[in-house]
């Protein structure tokens, strides 16, 4: 049978195939290749009445995350809670990247908008005027009826640190009760929900339920850096056909940035992630 896996937990993999879902395995030949079952992979696998199956192969992916680790993503919503917790630009712009260097569409949803409004339209205009598609939702209306029919038809992985709101967005998107956590009174840091990933679905609508992340590392070169902030394209008529746009001269996007046509904060966070990237090695 051909099915896909829909959820992974304590070794077990749960295969959604012809409207069933089938509790498996992995046999132990994955032991001794480079390919791992994981959540959102579409495997083959055999299956008899009363008895536990077993995956035997997996088909090549179109593409993967790493944080959350899942496969075949038609869209990562990168969900930015305004506060409790305090968004991190930088966490926000590395999973952005992550997602484009698997060529997976990208949304930015500014979560819990009803606690800031002043500053969730200057997170949601950051994001507009860097050219991404950006919703601004909260409990307190119906704004979440936008994002669900912007999403429908697609399968979708919610990437954001614990306590931005994941599963809430998930439960309201699907009609259906996902545990939701709470942020600590002391740290103000959103505690660990969700514990495993896994695909929730209704109608035509699927969706990653993934562990939040703190931090996230970059597998990419520093001189392709640039290419993963969309913003620059527009204005990368430069001197140098190899322009980082940092110390070359006649750069067009430093000309944009001054000019107020790039956004400061992502602007920033390019140069330290620049910076960061250098520092480590290239891969």
């Amino acid at each position: 049978m051909i099915g896909k896996i829909i959820k992974l937990t304590g070794g077990f993999y749960y295969i959604l195939a012809e409207g069933q879902v089938y509790e498996t395995r992995a046999r132990g030949n994955f032991r001794h290749s480079k390919v791992d079952p994981i959540v959102g992979d579409n495997v083959e696998f055999k299956f008899e009445e009363k008895t536990l199956g077993y995956i035997e192969k997996v088909y090549p992916r179109k593409n993967m995350l790493t944080r959350p680790k899942v496969a075949n993503v038609d869209m990562a919503l990168v969900v930015v809670p305004v506060m409790d917790p305090k968004y991190n630009l930088m966490t926000i712009d590395k999973t952005i990247i992550q997602a484009e260097d698997q060529d997976i569409d990208v949304a930015i949803v500014i979560n819990k908008c009803d606690l800031d409004r002043k500053e969730s339209k200057k997170l949601a205009n950051i994001y507009k005027n860097s050219r991404f598609k950006t919703f601004m939702i909260s409990n307190k209306d119906n704004s979440i009826e936008e994002l669900r029919d912007y999403i429908r038809g697609k399968t979708v992985a919610l990437c954001g640190v614990s306590g931005a709101g994941k599963s809430t967005i998930t439960s309201r998107i699907l009609d259906k009760d996902v545990e939701v956590g709470k942020v600590s009174d002391k740290t103000r840091r959103g505690k660990h929900t969700t514990r495993h990933t896994e695909i929730l679905f209704k109608d035509d609508i699927y969706i990653f339920d993934t562990p939040g992340f703190s931090s996230l590392s970059l597998n990419i070169n520093s001189d392709e850096l640039k290419n993963y902030f969309r913003e620059f394209d527009k204005y990368s008529s430069c001197k140098f056909n190899n322009c980082n746009h940092i110390r070359e001269p006649q750069c067009g996007v430093k000309e944009a940035l001054e000019a107020g046509k790039i956004e400061k904060e992502r602007y920033e966070n390019y140069l330290y992630i620049f910076e960061e990237l250098k520092s480590k090695g290239e891969y």
